[in-house]
């Protein structure tokens, strides 16, 4: 059956399961929008399937053959922290696909969240070398290493990325190592269900690996010890307060986005994917 803009239902569900597995960063609503169709157009190219933004029955059975190209959080658990970093596809294309300086003593940023301050200048050509033309990767080359500034991202403003892309990358290169530093702290990681390791490692990622307080008033790491101590003590199930309570450190008018993840990230561990429209 083809699928097309303003269809509806559990078909709609299946074909955006199959896109995020292409790196969509689709909410699973069962409703075929301008999303789902602007990632259908996307998938064919990475597939090499040139036609409309219909998705007709050859299209949705090439995607059905596509295997999970990341089990240990599995496709819903990427598109879960691309969300937390870029908002959404659409929001990506708008506001991320180049690259952008978020100020202050940030980097230039690519992709998803990828702060070209912390790398090396072998380690981005290592990360996106087979990924972005010679080109842009030498003209990105020259903000690597380096604070951000607005001349900075001058030199390099006009340089596209594809979500697709940023997506492969994530899941090729940043998310691997970000699983080693989660690793680090919380080394039974490995034990826990893909929600729930994706909860860890969206906190990881979010707020770094660090367990010593910066600020010993408010002891702004006492709930990240706090889940160590779970963990390793075996009551997974109390993990998800913990998510929860950390939503003190922040104003949630001015900081609502990082009061979201923690509620997200708690209700992914009580929940599974499935609660917030992931798979």
């Amino acid at each position: 059956m083809i699928l097309r803009l303003g269809d509806v239902g559990g078909g709609v569900k299946n074909l955006q399961r199959g896109l995020n597995r292409l790196g969509s960063l689709l909410l699973v609503d069962g409703q075929f929008g301008t999303g789902t169709r602007d990632a259908v157009v996307d998938a064919r190219t990475s597939l090499g399937m040139p036609g409309s933004a219909d998705a007709d029955d050859t299209f949705q059975e090439a995607l059905d053959a596509i295997g999970d190209p990341f089990p240990a959080l599995t496709s819903a658990g990427v598109t879960f922290i691309g969300r937390c970093e870029v908002a959404g596809p659409s929001e990506y294309r708008q506001r991320y696909a180049k690259p952008c300086w978020p100020g202050a003593i940030s980097g230039i940023t690519i992709g998803i969240g990828y702060d070209l301050q912390f790398v090396s200048e072998q380690q981005f050509r290592t990360d996106w070398g087979d990924r972005l033309p010679p080109d842009a990767l030498d003209r990105l080359a020259t903000v690597t290493a380096v604070v951000g500034s607005a001349a900075r991202l001058a030199q390099v403003r006009d340089v596209s990325i594809p979500l697709t892309t940023a997506v492969a990358v994530l899941m090729s290169r940043t998310l691997p190592r970000f699983i080693e530093l989660t690793r680090g702290i919380y080394p039974r990681v490995d034990t826990v269900s893909p929600p729930r390791c994706t909860a860890l490692v969206s906190l990881v990622y979010n707020r770094g690996p660090r367990l010593e307080d910066r600020d010993p008033i408010k002891e702004d790491r006492r709930e990240m010890r706090t889940i160590r101590d779970l963990l390793a003590s075996g009551d997974v199930d109390a993990v998800a307060d913990q998510f929860d309570a950390m939503t003190r450190l922040w104003n949630s008018q001015q900081l609502s986005g990082l009061v979201k993840r923690r509620r997200d990230e708690a209700t992914l561990w009580r929940s599974g994917f499935s609660a917030l429209q992931l798979e």
